[in-house]
């Protein structure tokens, strides 16, 4: 269930608007963060890039953007927790 919050957060916090307009396709971008028991994103880093600087971007930001803090504390019981996420983009 937790992890299917966080999937539905991150595609409520993807602004696709955020990528160049010009782009109407781009390989999948890949990204690793934590979450802390919070419920915040820290260390988000692109693990492979999408060759498309601005799609990079606004997949970065949408997961910086999740904030899911009462689920975590409940399910998390580590400290923090490291996920993969990939966005695939298509306009």
């Amino acid at each position: 269930m937790y992890v299917q919050a966080v999937q539905r957060k991150v595609t409520e916090n993807w602004l696709k608007y955020e990528v160049d307009p010009r782009i109407s396709e781009a390989r999948r971008v890949y990204l690793t963060f934590d979450i802390a028991r919070d419920g915040h994103p820290s260390n988000v880093e692109i693990e492979q890039s999408s060759g498309v600087p601005s799609l990079d971007l606004s997949a970065r930001r949408a997961l910086e953007r999740i904030d899911t803090s009462a689920r975590c504390r409940r399910i998390i019981r580590e400290a923090e927790c490291r996920w993969s996420f990939w966005f695939d983009y298509k306009r």
